[in-house]
């Protein structure tokens, strides 16, 4: 069949075109797709990596509560594993490797990770604060051997004490991390690379996905290497050669962690029953009577003269150091410990803190009369063998703190009759010395007169005693201007001193708060060792002292107010320095005049005594004078030589050998031999004076005793009999709660 030309062109430029619609579709097709592809992978990988870092936070989560969960059971941090094998190498003593993930799981820790998997720094920098050491570093405390501090640590049976030794529990992981809190910063410790650098307890690090460092290993920086550092937990994990993520544990983190504080204090109350436990045991076992004589106090119209009893014998006890007295104190305190033993330990801790500042200072007396009343009856009734209606009520006993009262009563008296008898033989001293002078003076008058009635140098010699006379008495006003001065020079120092050292603490707080918190935290852990009384009382003086500055350091405005009347102290005292240094050089200035004074009238006596002058035996006139080299004149015919005796006698008034008491009156002279006893009376007398007022006080102290002995206060008795604790029930509780770890 035959086609006519031109008949099949259209068709074929149809299908053409239809062909070609097509691929065009398909090529927008294939954009759209790939860009959906494209935008969904960018979302997938940012989702990945989202979902990977979780991942890493939550295995280091996982992990860090692992080693929580192992120190908790092991009472130690775990060692780092150094081999690769999954357990902990704590021979090597290393402070870096790998995280000990089979030595989680025995212990029943599971850290999520598999072995060699994510990196462990833990601090083992000193024995102190090792700790991945397990060791017995920590005791309850107990009362120091005067009774007067709750401070010392409890010794073992190893040590020669009664505690039982090697009771390890968590508290003595708690006290290493304590000393590594406190411990000064040395590159040797386990640290993180901050600026500065940062010890830690312990730090675990997640190597991330890649090696993107490029050193053949997934941990990037330090942390691919051996040593005792980890990076920075605050470097960013999202730098192109850096993607590991570090999570530490600081000492504060791990005391908090382990509820540190409150573990140790939960045993150390119960540490602080127990003591009071042994006290009651042995008041009650020694004497059940000095505890019925107790609750005498007790009565209600006589519990406030028990306190002011307890209070009186304390210081009795405090001057003489009789401790007779601490029965009579234990009567007003020991009955609510009796009442808190058959309660619970907390209980019993405050009132044996209560008795324990009694004994250490008596202003902390504050027993109520309600307290007082339960006290008494408690006491009454520490034998539950006997009802109440059984329990009379005697005569207190209290002659053994009456006997110690009288004898501070006779200590006091025997001290003023012994200082009346120094007294009296001063005044018996300055009696004689009293004569000898006027003996001297006398003599010397007897020989300027030649034995005569008087002469023409009578008034030299009054001249010269007058003059004697003042310069004694500014002498004196002179010694007393330069103490005055010197004091003054002291005070002025000292408030100079304190002026610099508050603008000190003004100018440079933030640095030196955290300073004292370091020093107070250091001393805190000392006072707990120390074991020496004296020792122990300087380092609490020293905290006193540093927590009164750290006072000070948080309070801007009081420390600028001391500051500001510290300024006003120094000028006041730089005012009175002057005014007293003005006072020293008049002072010295009048003595110099005194002294020259004296020193004329004695050389006019001294050499006008050579004479020629005119002596009187009534009515006889005569001449003395001693013959001298020429060209001085010669002495008259028929005169006296009286000079060596008027000389002889000066020596002797003013001083002995050759010219001496020339200058001024020897101290060991006649003349001042009087003043020098009169001054030693004057500080006998002051003695005399507080010796009278130490009698007065002792036989008032006694007299109120024996009043209170001689009419006790009514006796009554209430309640049903308590049977306190004995030493070993509170011994094994003590043990028990300290084996568990403490209370939560």
């Amino acid at each position: 069949m035959r086609v006519a030309p031109g008949a099949g062109v259209p068709t074929l430029k149809v299908r053409r075109r239809q062909r070609g619609l097509g691929l065009l579709e398909v090529l927008l097709f294939i954009a759209i797709v790939g860009g959906l592809a494209l935008v969904g992978y960018l979302e997938w990988r940012e989702r990945s990596a989202l979902q990977s870092s979780r991942q890493e936070r939550a295995s280091l989560s996982q992990a860090d509560t692992a080693v929580i969960t192992f120190a908790t059971v092991m009472q130690r941090l775990p060692c780092p594993d150094t081999d690769r094998d999954g357990l902990e190498d704590c021979a090597a003593g290393a402070q870096k490797g790998w995280l000990p993930s089979v030595s989680l799981k025995l212990a029943g820790a599971d850290a999520g990770v598999g072995v060699a998997q994510l990196r462990y720094l833990v601090q083992r920098g000193a024995t102190a604060y090792d700790l991945a050491l397990r060791g017995d570093n920590w005791r309850p405390l107990e009362y120091d051997g005067d009774a007067t501090t709750f401070a010392a640590m409890r010794e073992t049976t190893a040590s020669g004490g009664s505690y039982q030794a090697d009771i390890i529990t968590l508290p003595d992981l708690c006290q290493r991390v304590g000393q590594g809190a406190v411990a000064t910063f040395g590159t040797g410790m386990a640290h993180v690379t901050s600026a500065p650098l940062r010890p830690v307890a312990y730090a675990l690090v997640h190597p991330g996905l890649e090696d993107t460092d490029g050193d053949g290993s997934l941990f990037d920086g330090v942390n691919a290497s051996a040593g005792h550092t980890v990076e920075d937990p605050d470097r960013s994990p999202l730098l192109s050669s850096y993607d590991d993520v570090v999570r530490e544990r600081s000492f504060a983190s791990l005391q908090s962690a382990f509820h540190c504080q409150p573990l140790a204090q939960s045993i150390d109350t119960v540490a602080l029953g127990l003591d009071v436990v042994d006290q009651v045991d042995e008041m009650r076992e020694d004497s059940i009577d000095a505890a019925e004589r107790a609750v005498i106090f007790a009565a209600l119209g006589a519990a406030i003269t028990a306190v002011e009893l307890t209070a009186s014998v304390v210081e009795a006890a405090s001057d003489t150091g009789n401790a007779v007295a601490e029965a009579t104190l234990c009567g007003a305190t020991l009955g609510l410990a009796v009442n808190a033993c058959a309660a619970f330990p907390q209980h019993i801790a405050s009132a044996v803190l209560a008795g324990a500042s009694t004994v250490a200072n008596t202003a902390t007396i504050a027993l109520n009369v309600t307290a007082a009343i339960m006290a008494g009856n408690a006491l009454v009734l520490a034998d539950n063998s006997r009802p109440p209606e059984s329990v009379s009520c005697p005569v207190p006993d209290v002659s053994a703190a009456l006997a110690a009262s009288l004898t501070e009563w006779n200590k006091a008296k025997a001290e003023v009759t012994r200082v009346q008898g120094e007294i009296a033989q001063k005044q018996i001293e300055l009696a004689s010395a009293n004569t000898a002078k006027t003996n001297a003076i006398n003599t010397l008058y007897y020989w300027v007169r030649y034995g005569g009635s008087s002469s023409n140098l009578d008034g030299t010699v009054n001249l010269l005693v007058n003059r004697s006379n003042t310069w004694n008495q500014e002498a004196v006003d002179y010694a007393a201007a330069q103490a005055s001065r010197v004091n003054y020079q002291n005070e002025y120092n000292s408030w100079s001193d304190i002026v610099v050292r508050y603008n000190n603490m003004l100018a440079n707080r933030t640095t030196l708060i955290p300073q004292v918190q370091a020093e107070i935290a250091a001393l805190d852990i000392q006072i707990a060792a120390e074991t020496n009384p004296t020792t122990k009382e300087a380092l609490q003086l020293q905290r006193s002292n540093k927590q009164g500055e750290l006072a000070l350091l948080n309070d801007v405005t009081t420390l600028t107010s001391e500051r500001d009347n510290a300024i006003v102290k120094r000028n006041q005292a730089w005012a009175n320095l002057q005014a007293a240094i003005t006072a020293e050089a008049s002072a010295l200035a009048v003595l110099n005049g005194a002294r020259g004074n004296y020193q004329s009238a004695y050389s006019a006596l001294f050499n006008g005594s050579l004479g020629p002058y005119n002596f009187y035996y009534p009515p006889t006139t005569y001449i003395a004078c001693t013959p001298q080299p020429l060209p001085v004149p010669a002495c008259p015919a028929g005169s006296y030589e009286s000079s060596p005796y008027v000389q002889s006698a000066m020596r002797d008034l003013y001083g002995s050998g050759g010219n001496t008491g020339s200058t001024q009156p020897h101290a060991d002279s006649r003349y001042m031999r009087p003043l020098t006893i009169q001054r030693q009376l004057d500080g006998l007398n002051t003695q005399l004076s507080a010796a009278q007022q130490m009698e007065v006080d002792t036989k008032k102290r006694y007299d109120d005793l024996k009043a209170q002995a001689d009419n006790p206060p009514a006796c009554n008795l209430t309640g049903t009999g308590v049977t306190p604790w004995s030493p070993t029930t509170a011994a094994d509780l003590l043990i028990n709660v300290d084996v568990k770890g403490g209370t939560r």
